[in-house]
């Protein structure tokens, strides 16, 4: 029986073109390089599987140095020695030394890792992830990238220079008059364009009904993302009782369980779903299929990781039925992949792998010039 040998991770500094700001804070420009684990899982028979995830501490808790240590001391230990085909054993045993507690543990570190096994075992099998997953229902997948909080003319410059990209999702700061005036400019500079909404937490309820009554002959608009702090599951349910849009839940809903709460309060209309905060993509199926059971629409996205976490999301949201292009923006804003196998992207339309795991293979001289020690 082939089992796991070694597990290294790998701390890497990869820049953003431009800027990039949210609704919580600052995420980076061309002057300050994100901070990405990428993470190599080896047999003793030499077959290797790679996975990544960025920290975004002012998008969730975890962070690159917490990433490291919870993989390094904590999880490695778990897989060196044991079958890579056993997901399910390997999960609960990472449960049971880190328990998820109220919501979901450690997600990222454990996203890359369970991404990792999965681009393994699709090696070994000579299959790609997808099919892993039960089969992709698309082949080709059009793209959803964010516009950066800015001045109404500099979002709309943006949106206009994504072209052919008809599918954004603005981001917005909590700032109903402000925020009406990005969504507008947006909307005049690119009148075919649908637009996702996305005010990571930045609003209290009464600001973002206002700013919903403010925008209610925007067709262009589909949905509204996470208005509300992410614990505020009763201000969601205020927020979408006063509104003709659907409303999102992102940041506050990492795991199936949050959803199955969300799903009693009758407070959302749709789940982002994102590998990173599931830890793995298993578990973001798990989510996906608790809200189609619920009648809860899906819409699919990432935070910006380079090009192994992009195709893991790839793989993923080709299993599904997303109601909007997922959001993700790696081809638009990393000025590299970190991959040496090209990514097939027509314009906004990314294909979906058929080779073996992933479908793509990092770039280690990058990895090795751009790696930092903690």
């Amino acid at each position: 029986m082939e089992t796991i040998r070694q597990v290294e991770v790998f701390p890497v500094k990869v820049g953003l073109k431009t800027s990039f700001k949210i609704g919580t804070g600052f995420v980076g420009d061309a002057a300050s390089a994100g901070d990405h684990l990428f993470v190599k899982i080896t047999t003793d028979e030499g077959v290797v599987g790679w996975g990544e995830q960025r920290a975004l501490p002012s998008w969730s808790y975890e962070t690159i140095a917490s990433m490291v240590t919870t993989i390094r001391d904590y999880i490695a230990p778990i897989l060196v020695g044991t079958d890579p085909f056993q997901v399910n054993q390997i999960h609960h045993q990472i449960s049971q030394a880190l328990k998820p507690a109220v919501s979901n543990g450690h997600p990222f570190a454990l996203a890359a890792v369970d991404i990792a096994l999965h681009d393994l075992i699709g090696r070994m099998l000579n299959v790609p992830i997808h099919v892993l997953l039960g089969g992709k229902r698309q082949s080709k997948i059009p793209l959803c990238y964010a516009l950066s909080i800015d001045t109404p003319v500099v979002m709309a410059l943006q949106a206009q220079a994504l072209d052919p990209c008809r599918h954004f999702k603005v981001k917005v700061a909590g700032e109903p008059g402000a925020d009406e005036a990005r969504l507008r400019a947006v909307a005049e500079a690119v009148p075919e364009a649908q637009l996702w909404i996305d005010a990571n937490q930045s609003y209290i309820p009464s600001q973002a009904i206002d700013l919903l009554r403010r925008i209610v002959d925007l067709q262009q608009v589909k949905v509204f993302e996470q208005p509300v702090p992410s614990p505020d599951w009763f201000g969601l349910k205020r927020v979408r009782e006063n509104t003709h849009i659907p409303i999102a839940v992102d940041e506050g809903c990492f795991s199936s369980y949050d959803l199955a709460k969300i799903v009693q309060l009758e407070c959302v209309d749709a789940v982002v779903l994102k590998v990173c905060k599931s830890g793995g993509l298993r578990q973001c199926l798990k989510t996906a299929h608790l809200a189609e059971a619920h009648s809860i629409e899906l819409f699919g996205s990432g935070l910006t990781e380079a090009g192994i976490g992009f195709i893991a999301s790839v793989h993923l949201f080709s299993t599904l039925d997303l109601v909007f292009p997922p959001e993700l923006n790696a081809p638009a804003f990393l000025d590299h992949l970190v991959t040496t196998t090209s990514l097939t992207i027509d314009q906004t339309v990314v294909e979906v792998p058929d080779t073996a795991g992933l479908g793509i293979k990092p770039d280690l001289d990058y990895i090795s010039a751009h790696s930092f020690q903690l």
